[in-house]
């Protein structure tokens, strides 16, 4: 039986330290210990030192039509007995095909969709790039000229394909990497001893070479995607509040949508969203849609958040990007693609992939419990189980 995670926090030294944020063990905090990580990224959103939450005025209905071929499928029955399976949803259009959860899971439970979140940026950005306020190809000091050296000279679209070479550092399997410091800064843990900063003091404080040695190839760091939401506030002259605020209008969501924030309230666009598996599979809808979304005749923002022609043209130019880690496909535009379909992982086992002309939607929620929480053997077989689905339901 699995220990409550209020009573894991034995690495923090002070009472006065957020139950679950201290640092402890493989220099991860302690709702992100493997023990405690499935229930770690349920409550996350509770966790967090600072969020905020958003409704819709109104949700976009779903119907239940299963189909149980779906079940004969092996990807999916392997899928569904694994110990990392949190939930499973499969769409098409706005029929529930399939609906699945953990024992120790439910419909009306939160999740973190940690790194599915970059997808909000690639609409975000998507619109703003065919309305012509961001050139992808205008290096990033233009916009920010306070950025440090580890992304001032890079363009606009070496970030969106995490291709920037900095300082920088990502492996979540090793102790010492960056990334860590960036979960300080926008509230995931509390690093004792430590001044704290919020997110934009701390990607203004990256440093690196300002320039490529070698191949274009993927370097995959979240601070790329904070970096292109904070410019894309400036170019939008929206606050990026607002922007998350339309996409949850957009979304139709049934039930309240968290994200993480730094003490600022400047949103984490790099991972801080958490929602049920229905409405993530609604966002998956978005996101095929090319983020054409609900009419909200009471809200004040628009029902389009992206845009068609970007999406589109992502799949077309999917060579452009960089290799992908899923070992097919590219990384493009803040989402993975061979040319057909468009999906982004989260660490820890989160997976969501869309095949736009059936309006496909594959949404799962997973629990890595590995000493790193990203295995990629796991998400592509997530992939796979997403081809597969996405095959059965042509025939």
């Amino acid at each position: 039986m699995e220990t409550p995670l209020s009573s894991r926090d034995e690495d923090a030294k002070t009472l006065d330290l957020p139950r679950g944020l201290a640092v402890g063990p493989r220099n991860k905090a302690a709702w992100d210990q493997p023990a405690a990580r499935r229930q770690g990224l349920r409550v996350l959103h509770r966790l967090h030192r600072y969020g905020m939450s958003f409704g819709a005025p109104r949700v976009l209905p779903l119907e239940v039509r299963a189909d149980f071929r779906l079940h004969d499928l092996d990807t999916v029955r392997w899928y569904l007995g694994h110990p990392f399976h949190t939930a499973l949803a499969v769409l098409k259009g706005e029929r529930i095909l399939l609906e699945h959860y953990a024992a120790d899971f439910g419909p009306d439970a939160i999740h973190s969709i940690q790194s599915i979140t970059k997808t909000s940026v690639h609409l975000i950005a998507g619109r703003l790039i065919e309305e012509g306020r961001l050139d992808p190809t205008t290096r990033v000091g233009h916009y920010l000229p306070e950025i440090g050296s580890g992304y001032f000279e890079w363009p606009v679209q070496d970030l969106l394909d995490m291709a920037v070479v900095n300082d920088y550092s990502e492996d979540f399997y090793d102790p010492a990497a960056t990334v860590g410091l960036l979960e300080d800064a926008h509230g995931w843990r509390i690093i004792e001893g430590r001044p704290h900063v919020d997110i934009r003091a701390f990607l203004k404080g990256i440093e690196g070479p300002g320039r490529r040695a070698g191949a274009r190839t993927l370097d995959y760091k979240t601070a790329n995607t904070d970096v292109l939401a904070w410019i894309c506030e400036l170019v939008s002259g929206v606050d990026l509040r607002d922007h998350y605020l339309h996409l949850v209008e957009a979304v139709g969501a049934e039930s309240t949508v968290y994200l993480s924030t730094d003490r600022r309230g400047t949103p984490f666009a790099g991972g801080g969203l958490h929602m049920t598996l229905r409405d993530l599979a609604r966002y998956g809808l978005l996101l095929a849609r090319g983020g054409v979304g609900v009419d909200n005749s009471r809200a004040d923002g628009p029902a389009r958040v992206g845009s068609p022609a970007f999406r589109d043209a992502t799949r077309a130019e999917y060579a452009a990007g960089t290799p992908s880690l899923l070992g097919r496909g590219n990384y493009r535009n803040f989402v993975e693609t061979n040319g057909t379909w468009l999906g982004h992982n989260g660490y820890g086992g989160q997976w969501l992939m869309v095949f736009p002309e059936q309006e496909i939607v594959v949404a799962c929620f997973s629990a890595v419990c590995d000493d790193g929480g990203q295995d990629w053997a796991f998400l592509e077989r997530l992939a796979t189980l997403g081809t597969d689905i996405a095959a059965l339901l042509a025939t």
